[in-house]
């Protein structure tokens, strides 16, 4: 029996709404649709909910908000 499974990078692009500036979030906790809480360069940690409306993740840290489309998914075969 073959079944078809989905995982997520550990990474994601996180993108500064204001000023349109992109980094590489690591990731330390997400649920799609929901939720990602995120590392930036390793020292500040950002949390970004989902938003129906505009189809992503939003969020804030220090006053500055961000974006993120989530990380990429891969589907592969299980066993």
């Amino acid at each position: 029996m073959v079944r078809r499974q989905l995982r997520f990078d550990d990474t994601c692009e996180i993108v500064g709404i204001k000023n349109d500036v992109s980094v590489t979030g690591e990731i330390l906790k997400f649920r799609e649709k929901d939720i990602i809480i995120a590392t930036i360069k390793r020292s500040a940690k950002v949390t970004l909910r989902w938003n129906e409306h505009a189809q992503l993740y939003i969020g804030s840290l220090g006053g500055v908000e961000f974006r993120s489309s989530g990380p990429k998914s891969h589907e592969y075969r299980a066993y």
